[in-house]
């Protein structure tokens, strides 16, 4: 059976790229509707061999977009920017750069909704699945985050909340950042803190379903004094 796609949302760019000619956008998209395992790094080589390096800002932008709608795919689409690295260098840093820009732009908003914040969640796992799945280290201050939503904005934690929590999942397919790996065990402490301040059932079912992916007792884990902190 095939994963349920979900409606296409579309993504905030400033700039929309210049496509690739319209029997080019066909055979491509035709391709990336039938990737699998067993034939991914063979529809990789077909993509680039039809597609100028011209438009890989087009590619990359497809891919996010791909990624908005479909969660269940993210470690095929995963795979996909690792394998166009080796014919188009820095692809994977290239389309790094693109979607952390995406999410700075999500979270820079005066106020999150219901669609916004489900882009969120989902370009939050496929971050995690580029970087913290293959034992990347994120330079994202998310403890920060979660605080800045606590005592500023707190309706937003609703999305805040299973954007982060999304991330940390993919700590799972990493054989270095583990629970014990200071950065990931920081973020977690506040969110056990979190689970205990809020009384939103739907943040705290949020944290246990963290919890419970990571095969992690929430009693093993110190809460912080992050959140409650005056200064």
């Amino acid at each position: 059976m095939e994963p349920k796609m979900e409606p296409k949302m579309e993504l905030k760019m400033a700039t929309k790229s210049t496509p690739p000619p319209e029997r080019i956008i066909k055979k491509i998209c035709f391709i990336m509707n039938n990737i699998s395992e067993c034939n991914l790094k063979r529809q990789v080589d077909e993509v680039m061999s039809i597609m100028s390096p011209h438009f890989t800002r087009w590619l990359a932008e497809s891919i996010l977009e791909r990624v908005t709608s479909e969660p269940k795919l993210h470690e095929l689409y995963a795979e996909f920017v690792n394998l166009t690295s080796v014919h188009c260098n820095n692809f994977c840093n290239f389309i790094l750069e693109m979607l952390t820009r995406e999410i700075d732009q999500i979270l820079s908003v005066a106020s999150l909704d219901q669609s916004s914040g489900k882009v969120l969640k989902y370009l939050g796992g496929f971050l995690g699945r580029l970087t913290l799945a293959r034992d990347i280290h994120l330079c994202v201050d998310l403890k920060y985050l979660i605080y800045k939503a606590y005592k500023t904005d707190p309706p937003s934690l609703d999305y805040i909340v299973p954007f982060i929590c999304e991330i940390l999942k993919t700590t799972k397919y990493s054989s270095t950042l583990k629970l014990t790996d200071p950065w990931v065990k920081g973020v977690l402490q506040v969110l056990k803190e979190l689970h205990h301040v809020t009384d939103k059932l739907s943040i705290q079912f949020e944290v246990e379903l963290l919890f419970s992916f990571l095969e992690c007792n929430m009693k093993d884990i110190n809460s912080s004094f992050y959140l409650r902190k005056t200064n």
